[in-house]
């Protein structure tokens, strides 16, 4: 485990530091949410695929490149198709969907994972990092873009502030249909040993797209919510936004929070099919996260006793992100199908 995640394990304070810096480093930019609640047929769609998951669709994959090699002996190629599924809520701009595929040789097969973006993420430099350290282990990686993000930004977005309430559970069902079609394209190309991990909201997609896709993969879910209740409602970025506005344009007079409660009660993991000797799951939480505060993790770990292996991190939010080699030897050790599934354990 590394200094920093024991530092912060100690003083807990790094979370609080790194949002007091965002605050001040984005003191001019809009609220969160700063046009209020959105389209409620937005969010009546998103809830309706969750109660009928739809087969995923296979996409037709554009290239942009060829394979291009790198000065790490890396190889990658960039790639773009339709967007499968909520086109009518999507601006223009996202519904195109991006990504980059990095591979150790040009050899066609082999372990893949797919690293699905997380929170406010433009493009995939950020992830980078972690394809560069899986191709020197023999895996390769595909890194898929965010929509309302980035190239994939609405014009009129503010940066990467997100301008409805709706655009966040629209995102993310967006995003985890292009996962689930990237899972099923990459088993038709014979694959066969398949991993789909993600950090924070991005693990919270893994985890959705994962356990819900047709081609038996391997999901690595790091510090993520069950639902965005302990994101939004009881963790820190609640703060950034204008609760009075979405209580406003709500349309109703019931409590707004209760009202966005409701509605990530739909798409809460605990939704999903259970893990199995198939499709294995791992989550890692941290201890003293106060982005995705602890007791979600703890809820999944009950929730998903016996059927899920829970490993605990003893830092921060911030601090377990910035020291990933944890979910590198979580991703590599899951591709290693020749191990049984082992009983939920946690660790500090």
């Amino acid at each position: 485990m590394g200094l920093l995640s024991v530092a912060d394990g100690c003083l807990g304070k790094l979370d609080q530091c790194y949002f007091a810096y965002h605050c001040f480093r984005h003191r001019r930019s809009p609220a969160m949410f700063h046009l209020g609640w959105g389209s409620h047929e937005a969010i009546a769609a998103v809830n309706a695929d969750w109660q009928s998951p739809r087969e995923p669709s296979v996409p037709h994959i554009e290239w942009d490149t060829d394979w291009t090699a790198t000065a790490g002996d890396m190889w990658f190629r960039n790639g773009s198709f339709t967007t499968p599924a909520h086109h009518a809520h999507l601006p223009d701009e996202s519904r195109v969907a991006y990504l980059r595929f990095v591979r150790p040789t040009r050899a066609v097969g082999g372990p893949v994972v797919v690293l699905t973006p997380t929170s406010s993420e433009v493009g995939v430099d950020g992830r980078l990092p972690i394809a560069r350290a899986l191709a020197k282990l023999g895996v390769s990686t595909v890194l898929l873009e965010s929509p309302f993000m980035g190239r994939r930004k609405p014009q009129a977005q503010h940066g990467a502030t997100l301008s409805h309430f709706s655009d966040f559970l629209v995102l993310s069902a967006a995003c985890i249909e292009e996962a689930r079609g990237v899972l099923a394209w990459l088993g038709d190309q014979s694959f066969d040993n398949i991993c789909i991990g993600g950090i924070s909201k991005g693990g919270y997609l893994a985890a959705v797209a994962g356990l819900r896709s047709p081609v038996p993969v391997q999901v690595v879910s790091l510090l993520a919510p069950h639902s965005g209740v302990p994101v939004l409602l009881d963790g820190l970025l609640g703060r950034l936004c204008d609760w009075s506005l979405l209580q406003r344009t709500s349309g109703s007079q019931v409590p707004v929070r209760q009202q966005m409660e409701d509605v990530f009660e739909q798409t809460s993991l605990e939704r999903l099919p259970f893990p199995d000797s198939v499709r294995r799951l791992t989550l890692i939480g941290a201890r003293r996260d106060h982005y995705v505060p602890a007791q979600s993790y703890e809820r999944m770990q009950q929730h998903w006793a016996g059927n899920a292996t829970v490993r605990w991190l003893c830092g921060g939010h911030v601090s377990s992100i910035a020291e990933r080699g944890h979910l590198i030897r979580a991703l590599t050790e899951s591709l290693d199908r020749s191990r049984p599934l082992t009983s939920l354990s946690a660790t500090s």
